[in-house]
C-alpha cells in the first residue's frame, strides 16, 4: 500500500459518520404504525437485526422475513423484559391516537415511553431514539394545548434526557405519507422550530442516520420538509448539528 492510498484512507475515514452500531438487534417500539414500518424497512436495508415490537404477533409478523416479532404493550410495562434481551438499541416510533384512555397521549406518548426507557436500562441497554414532535416543549405554539400530544411528548423528552441513557430525540413537523428523499429537509435546534410538513419516510432515514452516527447522542433534532434545500444535504449537518 502506497503512502498516498494510506492518506487518502485516512481522509475518507474522517469524513464519514462515526458508526454507534455496524451490526446488531435494534428493537423498533410501534415497529407496525406507519413510521415505525419505514423504520423497520430502513433498518434491514443497512443490515440490522430489526426487533419488531406490536400489540399483536400477527401484525408484527406481517413486516416481512428478517424481522424478529416481540408481542409486548408499552401500556404495561411487565411486558416489555423479555424484548431487551440482547437489544443493542431502542427506536421508539409510538404515539398514542386520542386525547385520553388507555391508547392516549398520556398513556402512550409519556407513560409509554417512560416505561420503554425504565425497559431499556434495567436490560443494559444504552443507545435509546424517540420520535417525539417538532412542537414539544416549546411554550407559546397553539400545538402545546393540554388536550394534545406534544405535553406528554415533552415529558417524556425530559425523562430520556435525565435517564442517563444516550440519547436522540426526532421531532418531526407534520407527518405526510410520503417516501423520502422528494424534498429537502431542514433540521433545526428546538429553538428555532417553525412548523411545518414533513415525509414519514425523511423521519426514518433520520432516525437511522441518527443511530449510525455517534455524534448525534445527547441532540433534540427538529426537521420539517424545505423545497429550496437538497434533498439528502441534511446528512452533513448531522455531527455539526448542536447538543442539547
Amino acid at each position: 500500500m502506497t503512502i498516498r492510498t494510506i492518506l487518502a484512507s485516512l481522509v475518507i475515514c474522517t469524513l464519514l459518520p462515526v458508526a454507534a452500531f455496524a451490526q446488531g438487534t435494534i428493537l423498533v417500539a410501534g415497529a407496525t404504525g406507519q413510521s415505525g414500518r419505514l423504520i423497520v424497512t430502513a433498518l434491514l436495508e443497512k443490515g440490522f437485526t430489526v426487533r419488531a415490537m406490536s400489540r399483536s404477533a400477527e401484525r408484527a409478523a406481517s413486516l416481512g422475513e428478517g424481522v424478529e416479532p416481540a408481542v409486548a404493550d408499552v401500556t404495561d410495562p411487565s411486558s416489555l423484559s423479555n424484548s431487551m434481551d440482547g437489544v443493542d438499541a431502542v427506536l421508539s416510533a409510538i404515539g398514542g391516537r386520542r386525547p385520553i384512555g388507555s391508547n392516549g397521549f398520556e398513556a402512550v406518548d409519556w407513560e409509554g415511553n417512560r416505561a420503554l426507557i425504565d425497559a431499556a436500562k434495567a436490560a443494559g441497554v444504552k443507545r435509546f431514539l424517540v420520535i417525539t414532535a417538532g412542537s414539544a416543549g416549546r411554550d407559546g405554539f397553539i400545538y402545546t394545548l393540554p388536550f394534545g400530544p406534544y405535553p406528554w411528548k415533552a415529558k417524556a423528552e425530559t425523562y430520556l434526557r435525565e435517564s442517563g441513557l444516550d440519547y436522540t430525540i426526532v421531532g418531526p413537523g407534520g407527518l405526510r405519507d410520503e417516501p423520502a428523499g422528494r424534498y429537502g429537509v431542514l433540521l433545526t435546534p428546538r429553538s428555532d422550530y417553525v412548523p411545518g410538513p414533513i415525509n414519514r419516510g425523511d423521519v426514518a432515514e433520520v432516525m437511522v442516520a441518527s443511530l449510525l452516527d455517534d455524534s448525534t447522542i445527547g441532540k433534540t433534532i427538529t426537521m420539517v420538509n424545505d423545497i429550496t434545500l437538497v434533498p439528502d444535504a441534511w446528512r452533513a449537518e448531522l455531527s455539526a448539528f448542536p447538543l442539547d
